[in-house]
Formats: C-alpha cells, sequence, structure tokens
C-alpha cells in the first residue's frame, strides 16, 4: 500500500431502458470536493441526458477540449461528464488509452464492474465482436503500449491467463500472454494482456481540459468478443473487483465509493449539479453509514442476507410489513453479490415467488410482456405513481438495512409506458444490481472487509 493514498473519483453514466440486462445478469458546473493537504484527486460526473443528440453533440465539445496539456497527478480535482441515457441499464466511465495525441480511437467508455477485476476493451483485430460507437483500441499506434510479459506473475498465477506464441498479430514471433474469461450469463471474452497508461481527467464543456490520472494499468485486449458490457457507447470493463488485476489494486487504493441518482431525481433548474455523482478512490471514498461486512469470494463481494420483508402503503399509513424472508443464523443467511455491472436484484424462487405473488395480489396493474422478451422481466402496464406505496427491505448481516421503493424498485420502460419489477429469479446466484443502489452511497472499505449503504449522504 503506498504511503500517500490516490484518491479517485470517477463519474458514472446510466444508460437504461425495459432492456435491464447487464454483463452479469442471468439468461432470461459540478465540481468534485477538491482535497486538502498533500492527496491527490480526480473526480467524474454524472449527467442525466435527455437525448442521442445530446450525447453526440457533448461527445465533439469533449473532443474538442481533450487536446490540452495532461496536468499532473498532484492535480486536486477534475471533472469530466458522464451520458445518463434510457437505453439499456449500465454505468459507465469514459477514459482514454495510450501515448500519443488523443483521438476518438482512444477515447472510449467502459462498464464501471466490481462484479469482475479484469479491465478490458476491444482491441485491434477484434472479431466475432459486438458492435460498439468506438473503433477498437489499436496498441500499434499507441507509444506507451507494452505486452504484459508471459513471466510476469500476473500471467503465471492468474487464473484465466496463459502464454502463447505468436506469429502474426501484434508482431510475429512474440509470445503474448493470452486470457479467456466466462461470465454468469454465457458471454465471454478472450484475447491478450498487455499494459498502457489509463488517463481520467477533464472534460466538461469550456474547461481546460487535463488529465487527473495517468498511471499504467494491466488490461484485456479483446479479439474476440460476445458480452452486454459492449453496447453502442461502451466497449469494455473497468474492473474493480476484488483481485490482482483490479484497477482498485493496481491504483494502490484500499477503498472506494459511489452514488448513482437514479434517472428520475433531477431538477430542471439546475440539472448539471442536480445529477452529479462520483465514483471515488482513496481518502474521497465515503464509507459511512449502515455497516455489512463482506467475504470476499474470488473477485466478488460477498455480503450476507439475513431478511425481506413486503410493505405496502403510504410513509403516513403504512400496512403491518410481511416477513417474505427470515433467517436468524448466520449459517442460514443467504449469500448474495454486490454488483455495479448487473441492473437487477436477483433472488431465488423461495424468496422471490413469494414476494411476487404477493406485488402482484395487490397491485391493480395489468401484467405485460417486457419487450426484450426476458421471461425473467416482469411488467405493468402503469406508471411510477400506481406503485408509490410499494417497498420491499432487505436486512443484512449486521443489522444494515437497505429499503427499496419508487425508482429503486422499479423502473420505467424505454417507452415510458409501462413499468417492471427491479426484481428478478435466480436459483443459482443471488446478486444486488444497481438499480436498487441508486440514491445510496456505496462504499467499500477493503481492509476492514466492510460495505456501507448511506442514503443520507448521496456523495
Amino acid at each position: 500500500m503506498a504511503s500517500r493514498y490516490l484518491i479517485l473519483v470517477v463519474s458514472i453514466a446510466i444508460l437504461f431502458s425495459g432492456d435491464a440486462a447487464g454483463i452479469h445478469e442471468p439468461d432470461a458546473a459540478a465540481v468534485a470536493p477538491s482535497c486538502d493537504g498533500e492527496e491527490a484527486g480526480f473526480s467524474f460526473p454524472v449527467i442525466h441526458w435527455k437525448s442521442m443528440a445530446e450525447v453526440v453533440e457533448e461527445e465533439m465539445e469533449l473532443a474538442a477540449t481533450a487536446t490540452a496539456a495532461a496536468a499532473a497527478m498532484e492535480e486536486e480535482k477534475f471533472v469530466v461528464p458522464f451520458r445518463h441515457r434510457r437505453k439499456f441499464s449500465m454505468y459507465l466511465v469514459q477514459l482514454r488509452i495510450g501515448g500519443g495525441p488523443p483521438d476518438e480511437a482512444r477515447s472510449r467508455y467502459v462498464l464501471f464492474d466490481t462484479g469482475d477485476d479484469l479491465s478490458w476493451t476491444q482491441c485491434v483485430p477484434c472479431k466475432n465482436c459486438t458492435r460498439s460507437y468506438y473503433l477498437p483500441f489499436n496498441p500499434v499506434k499507441s507509444s506507451t503500449y507494452h505486452h504484459l510479459p508471459c513471466e510476469d506473475p500476473m500471467c503465471e498465477h492468474g487464473r484465466i491467463t496463459w502464454c502463447q506464441s505468436s506469429h502474426t498479430y501484434p508482431t510475429a514471433d512474440n509470445s503474448l500472454c493470452k486470457f479467456d474469461k466466462r461470465y454468469g450469463d454465457g458471454s465471454k471474452v478472450s484475447g491478450y494482456l498487455g499494459s498502457d497508461v489509463f488517463r481520467f481527467g477533464n472534460g466538461m464543456a469550456g474547461d481546460d481540459g487535463g488529465y487527473n490520472f495517468e498511471q499504467d494499468i494491466v488490461f484485456g485486449c479483446a479479439q474476440e468478443e460476445r458480452t452486454t458490457a459492449v453496447r453502442e457507447y461502451s466497449s469494455g470493463i473497468l474492473g474493480l473487483g476484488m483481485g490482482t488485476f483490479s484497477f482498485v489494486a493496481q491504483a494502490g487504493v484500499d477503498k472506494f465509493s459511489y452514488c448513482a441518482l437514479s434517472p428520475e431525481r433531477r431538477d430542471l433548474r439546475d440539472q448539471w449539479r442536480k445529477t452529479t455523482s462520483y465514483l471515488r478512490f482513496g481518502s474521497h471514498a465515503v464509507t459511512s453509514g449502515k455497516i455489512v461486512p463482506f467475504k470476499q469470494d474470488g473477485a466478488h463481494f460477498i455480503i450476507s442476507l439475513k431478511s425481506v420483508t413486503y410493505q405496502r402503503g403510504s410513509r403516513l399509513d403504512q400496512n403491518q410489513p410481511v416477513p417474505i424472508f427470515t433467517r436468524q443464523e448466520a449459517a442460514e443467511f443467504l449469500p448474495i453479490l454486490v454488483d455495479s455491472g448487473s441492473a437487477l436484484v436477483y433472488l431465488p424462487g423461495l424468496i422471490f415467488d413469494p414476494l411476487l405473488k404477493r406485488i402482484d395480489d395487490e397491485l391493480t396493474l395489468t401484467r405485460v410482456y417486457d419487450p426484450t422478451n426476458n421471461p425473467a422481466i416482469n411488467c405493468y402496464d402503469g406508471e411510477m405513481s400506481d406503485v408509490e406505496g410499494v417497498s420491499v427491505t432487505l436486512g443484512f448481516q449486521g443489522g444494515a438495512e437497505l429499503e427499496l421503493f419508487g425508482d429503486t424498485l422499479f423502473y420505467e420502460g424505454y417507452a415510458g409506458d409501462y413499468i417492471c419489477l427491479g426484481i428478478s429469479i435466480d436459483d443459482r446466484k443471488s446478486v444486488l444490481g444497481m438499480i436498487a443502489q441508486r440514491n445510496t452511497n456505496v462504499g467499500y472499505d477493503l481492509a476492514n472487509m466492510e460495505i456501507s449503504f448511506n442514503r443520507e449522504v448521496c456523495a
């Protein structure tokens, strides 16, 4: 651990629609607070964008400002706009990879993902790959790119890596550290490992640009990829999970936090500021609130679910809470993965089935098919106002509770004429996805193996 924390504050973009699948799903002028003292920091704000036209316009502005000189690591803050779109359910960060003058090929968005440790992006040549709006990264054009040597410990001891001689690309007779990654939904990505400079920096329209984080990061160059992580503006993953490959580990920090505002929480008088949130690292991380211990399972953060309670009624006139699932002994608690790469909460049938029945029995809304034809997603012909009184409370080991209601329990379909439940069924793996985490500061204290939830401070 470095004697001096590196503080990163990274902005989050939301892409959202009735298609609530994420990479880990089962089948079916706002400025970040500055640092005091010697610590460095940087920030990316989350912005709500109403249309694709705004996204394209801002992309052009970013390209115009990105030619500014790189700032030193001691810079106290920087801000990069994020995008919220109602298509797909993903949280993205913008970064630039590689040396030389910035260009469109090196600037890209990637999914920020606490459910995986390996960062990766599409690279040239990318065959059998999902289409992205960004060209694959070309390491040959980067003056700072290096292949990860086969004798490097990250290659020798990696769970998904091996060494292979290459007689073609990128260079002839070169041994490459290859990787092959499989996800729970059956999707996969493979390629080779390398290192290059990751840059996160200013890019807000009207500022002077510059970078506040510049560091070599080992990442995957994907040559074959079929995943839900790549969709339109997303071209890969920034891995924040546990493990050697994790961006968190390579950056040398042991704390990070984020708070992603829901699309509905915006103030038209000051839309930029009210829809801004941050992904923070080091001493800028906010880890106060209700504490839940976690266990490491590979790259995963696992917490223990001990109760699920349903309630209906207004805040002033609520019905008695209805226990859906209750366990008193630690051996009976349900392990659940905290995953920013997933949208929904996934629970086993023994919890989900009685919960869904209770919701269906009490709602006077007609069930409709999800347009993505995913049978695991349950939608209704109605509006968010129709489910204002419905809440589900998740109780965790240690006594912390997370109440889900409104836009942390339901979400609007892409056309806005139907709503869907943000909880679904999976008997293989339980997941706490990002819909449930919205409007809550989620802090990760790796040294103390704790995760905190705080609705009072959305930093």
